[in-house]
């Protein structure tokens, strides 16, 4: 046990830090269980998200999130007087104000808070054991002296989509079955039963919690308000020999082995980053396996916590650097998931949380898709159900497909569809697409050329007159590439060319062309390319996504128009740092050695372990959007194995 917990990555906060709603509450830490569900909130107690919650479990893994346990009051007990552990934000005031006594929070390798009341220490911990519905939260006393402790509880919660947020009604069901040891709620129909499983002494008081303020949600132009429902208290006798144990769950009624599961955990988590030396890179490495999840029999990934699901574009950019979390076994039955889905040549871009088809909307991730699974090919055991489904993807383009995706007579890739914005850049508002790139998106033939070609040398043996045609197309596309993209005007590519329009606005994607195969253009011109995007571009937490020209946003705040106006107009994504590093490789030779310093900051500091999805374009690039985000870590972990430059 000792062994297991000191491989784990640790990262420690003050409570100067760690109890200032500021700072303690733009830091938030993650739990999830390997089905999607997730618990999350702020390290100083109050929630600032309607995703923040103890308990919110995938009801048909990994989609159908449902909210079920919001969060805990709790207070501690000292010789008949009552102090708070924790603190909530309402419309007007910060109340109670537990989070003065927080003196400690870290990662060990899970959340631990310490607190400081009334001349005692206590010590509250929470984890979700992989593979369980269900969250388990302790607390134990460090130090009481000669004072009586007790600990009063109230859950409060919701049982609503993860999306929405809970408001008082008559429908709520307030009564529960209160058995020893454990208290089952069933709040609606539909929604599965809550079990909570103590070790204390259970009381029915049903109580609303009214009007909960989400700043977070109020700054994104939402809903922001919330009332939650708590049917009693639970109180728990502390000692210095005792602990108390709360087990929220929906998988089972059966007492819960506590010290089984952590004990369990805790060595799961410690074989993740075994040998790891480098405490960013070990707890990337553990943050990585918490976008691996299932999906049926199989497995999928999380594009990001704590809103999004599996999306296909970000599924096979990441895999590469997920490598050391997911293993061969598991990338091959994320591929095979998708490969089961392949309609027309194409992937879904996204599986809904509802009932609904999947999305095939598309023109990359099927590229990423068919790179991904030649890699595994060559890489692994059985490569024939691999080569057969990146084919199928080619086929597919060649054929034309959906959304006016096909080839066109210079061997180059063409996509259109009116209202559609086809590659990553896909933003929205409204019906009016922010970054139009219809036509010929750059990075989309240096994916297409990179997939001829590691096809290619797939079927050089087993299918030779196949993978000549595909040679033959590289070529083609190759040549028409050249003299299609470059701007001589600027010295750079074009982003876009859609007939005779050419969009020559700087964005990174044209370092695609310089490192995902062999460079597409001349070294004189690739040089000039790069240096264009160090210029203009590159910042210490990744790649703004343009120029900082008359149409650039240098921050991504504001509501949901004004938020995705700047999505990809300006704004920082940390994951392009992994094609730059592969450009710089193919370029020059070398990637310089402070690239990743800016993220390892971010890592010890408020990502808490993991890195956010984006970051605004302007100094001091304030952490934005999803706090979790997997190609952000997974580029991240690629770049710091090595992985760059190398042909597939």
């Amino acid at each position: 046990m000792t062994l297991a917990r000191s491989l784990a990555p640790r990262l420690v906060v003050p409570g100067e830090v760690a109890g200032e709603l500021d700072g303690g509450t733009r830091r938030e830490w993650l739990e999830t269980n390997g089905f999607g569900g997730f618990a999350m909130g702020t390290i100083a107690g109050p929630a600032t998200r309607r995703y923040h919650a103890l308990l919110c479990a995938a009801t048909r893994p990994p989609v159908a999130r449902m909210v079920l346990v919001n969060r805990c009051e709790e207070e501690l007990e000292l010789d008949g007087a009552r102090h708070a552990l924790g603190a909530n934000f309402y419309p007007d005031v910060t109340h109670p104000d537990g989070h003065r006594a927080l003196v400690e929070f870290r990662l060990d390798p899970w959340p631990t808070w310490t607190y400081r009341v009334g001349g005692a220490r206590v010590e509250r911990s929470l984890f979700m054991p992989h593979g369980r519905q269900a969250t388990v939260v302790t607390w134990r006393l460090v130090d009481a002296g000669d004072a009586r402790a007790r600990l009063r509880v109230r859950p409060l919660i919701s049982g609503r989509d993860y999306h929405a947020l809970h408001h008082e009604n008559a429908v709520l069901n307030p009564e529960v079955q209160a058995h020893e040891g454990l208290v089952i709620a069933a709040p609606y129909q539909g929604v599965p039963e809550l079990l909570m499983h103590h070790n204390g002494v259970y009381a029915h008081r049903p109580d609303w919690w009214r009007q909960l303020a989400y700043p977070v949600e109020r700054e994104r132009g939402l809903d922001w308000q919330e009332d939650l429902f708590s049917p009693g208290e639970l109180s728990f006798a502390l000692s210095g020999d005792t602990q108390a144990v709360l087990v929220f769950a929906i998988d089972s009624r059966d007492v819960p082995d506590v010290a089984g599961l952590r004990a369990a955990e805790l060595e799961r988590r410690a074989a993740l980053v075994d040998g790891i030396a480098d405490p960013v890179v070990a707890s990337l490495t553990a943050a990585g396996d918490q976008f691996l999840v299932a999906r049926g029999a199989r497995r999928t990934v999380i594009a990001g916590y704590p809103w999004f699901t599996d999306w296909g574009r970000d599924t096979f950019i990441s895999l590469p650097g997920l490598a050391r979390a997911a293993g061969a076994k598991t990338a091959r039955e994320i591929l095979l998931a998708f490969a089961a889905e392949l309609r027309d040549g194409l992937i879904p871009n996204r599986f809904p949380d509802g009932a609904e088809e999947p999305e095939y909307n598309t023109v990359d991730a099927p590229l990423w898709f068919a790179l991904a699974a030649c890699r595994l090919a060559r890489d692994g055991d059985d490569p024939a159900p691999l080569l057969d489904a990146a084919r199928r993807v080619i086929e597919g383009y060649l054929a034309g497909t959906r959304h006016g995706i096909g080839v066109d007579d210079d061997g180059l890739i063409h996509a259109a569809a009116p209202g559609l914005a086809l590659t990553w850049m896909d933003a929205r508002v409204g019906e009016q697409v922010i970054t139009p790139r219809q036509g010929k998106p750059v990075e989309i033939q240096a994916l297409w050329i990179a997939v001829l070609e590691a096809l290619e040398r797939r079927l050089t043996a087993g299918d030779p007159t196949f993978a000549r045609e595909l040679g033959e197309r590289a070529a083609w596309a190759r040549s028409s590439f050249a003299a299609t993209f470059w701007c001589e005007e600027r010295g750079w590519l074009y982003d876009v060319v859609d007939g005779a329009r050419r969009d020559a606005t700087l964005r990174p994607n044209q370092l695609y062309a310089l490192g995902l195969c062999a460079p597409l253009v001349d070294a004189e011109r690739a040089e000039q390319v790069l240096a264009a995007c160090e210029r203009e571009l590159l910042t210490p937490v990744g790649l703004r996504t343009r120029s900082r020209d008359e149409s650039y946003a240098g921050r991504i705040t504001g509501d949901q128009r004004a938020r995705d106006a700047a999505y990809h107009q300006g704004t920082v994504w940390p994951f392009l740092l992994g094609i730059y590093a592969d450009a710089c490789v193919r370029v020059r030779g070398r990637v310089r050695d402070d690239l990743l310093d800016g993220l390892r900051a971010h890592v010890a500091g408020e990502g808490l372990g993991t890195l956010h999805e984006i970051f605004d374009g302007d100094a001091p690039h304030a952490a934005r959007g999803c706090p979790s985000q997997a190609w952000s870590v997974a580029e991240f972990l690629r770049i710091t194995a090595g992985a760059l430059g190398t042909d597939v």
